[in-house]
């Protein structure tokens, strides 16, 4: 679980700092078709442009692609943090958790798993409730 977390953060890092492009088809003034990926694309909507003799004046207004890059401005930069050990932490992590030292001599006890407790001796006073006035 925690591997493909790691992997999928990752790749959205990746996909943030590579950049994308979208580029969106304007055909008089309204959108066609879009399109998502790494660099700008050619869209066309089928339409034949305007040839010289027609009335038109400008043939590149019928229809328009329009590119917008995303990306991120800010460049990632890895932090890394110094760690510093003192000789007075590393000698007794050593000792105890490599070398497993035992410093105190404690032993574990071992009780015996058979052994149950007496049962308590039962109160008839109380069990009966008959008590002596």
């Amino acid at each position: 679980m925690k591997s493909s977390v790691s992997i999928l953060l990752a790749f959205l890092l990746l996909f943030s700092t590579v950049g994308m492009a979208k580029t969106t088809h304007w055909c008089m003034g309204h959108e066609m078709d879009s399109k998502i990926g790494f660099g700008e694309k050619h869209l066309n909507c089928g339409m034949e442009l305007p040839t010289e003799d027609s009335t038109s004046d400008d043939p590149s207004s019928c229809c328009e692609n329009k590119t917008q890059h995303l990306q991120v401005d800010d460049d990632f930069q890895i932090s890394q943090a110094e760690i510093q050990l003192s000789h007075s932490f590393i000698l007794p992590f050593l000792q105890v958790f490599i070398f497993k030292a035992d410093f105190f001599g404690i032993q574990e006890v071992d009780f015996p798993s058979e052994y149950s407790p007496p049962i308590p001796k039962r109160d008839f006073q109380l069990l009966y409730q008959s008590f002596l006035i």
